[in-house]
């Protein structure tokens, strides 16, 4: 059996991998207390302890404007907590999982991105990720890197769970319109990600729902499906609100690769509709 070490897995991703992985796989799941990743050596005494054949690494800080606002910890989180883990995984001879994402992608074109296409991204969250890809690469051939587009789930934070918490206590909800993306499922990313691990895949992959879509349609779509009707969503522009990092107007995510490798993505709407009827169930 495979034994695969989920860091940061006390967190909404790290939670999902965990329910991938299921019980084919020998799981250590360990938060930050069993694992803080911005510490080196303590990561290498670790690895080297627990001896894992596969390395997912869900330890990074996923707040965008946070990261704006706190370089150090952006930094520390994203780009060295990833170097520490690719680096002992090297060591180990395991293959290390880095979640990427779409902000890595400056938005100044109308079609989607390809694997090969450059990335530029336009904030600190965007280049503290893309640092950590590059970290992840420079420790050799064995890593895989999926980048998606925003992560909704069960648990940790999310825009769909604010629209949630928001239409108990609002009767106006904003959402922004112009940056489309694709809302992801973070349990159809952590499946499709671990499809990928027992098919022996390396490289770089999007991985990332099929459509693309705004807040502020995503914002339309949930209170539809949950058949709230006292809730008004409003648009929202960059420039307004309480942001602080600059996102991209497009950043949707070629899913050619995937699917020709026979692993499918499904729409976003489908995906967003399943996770609120069993939000409704509990």
């Amino acid at each position: 059996m495979v034994k695969v070490l989920v860091a940061g897995a006390e967190g909404g991703l790290g939670r999902a991998f965990v329910a991938a992985l299921g019980a084919g796989f020998d799981t250590v799941a360990l938060g930050r207390k069993g694992l803080d990743v911005s510490r080196r050596n303590d990561v290498a005494a670790r690895l080297k302890e627990i001896r894992p054949e596969v390395v997912i690494d869900c330890a990074g800080w996923s707040d965008v404007d946070g990261c704006e606002n706190d370089r150090w910890r952006a930094y520390l989180s994203n780009r060295d907590g990833a170097e520490h883990l690719a680096r002992g995984a090297a060591e180990a001879g395991a293959l290390v999982v880095y979640p990427g994402c779409d902000l890595v992608f400056d938005g100044l074109r109308a079609h989607p991105y390809t694997e090969e296409d450059p990335p530029n991204p336009l904030s600190v969250y965007g280049d503290t990720k893309l640092a950590g890809e590059l970290a992840v690469m420079s420790h050799g051939p064995r890593y895989l890197i999926l980048r998606s587009g925003w992560l909704f789930g069960e648990h940790g934070r999310s825009y769909v769970n604010d629209l949630l918490g928001w239409r108990l206590t609002d009767e106006v909800v904003f959402g922004y319109e112009d940056h489309k993306a694709q809302p992801t499922s973070q349990a159809d990313f952590a499946r499709a990600a671990v499809e990928l691990i027992r098919r022996g895949q390396t490289g770089l992959w999007n991985v990332a729902s099929e459509g693309e879509g705004t807040q502020y349609d995503v914002a339309l779509e949930t209170y539809r499906i949950l058949g709230e009707e006292k809730v008004k969503v409003k648009p929202l522009r960059r420039g307004s609100g309480n942001r602080t990092a600059l996102r991209p107007r497009y950043s949707v995510l070629d899913g050619s690769k995937l699917k020709a490798a026979g692993i499918g993505m499904r729409p976003w709407r489908d995906a967003l509709r399943e996770f609120l009827e069993a939000r409704g169930k509990k």
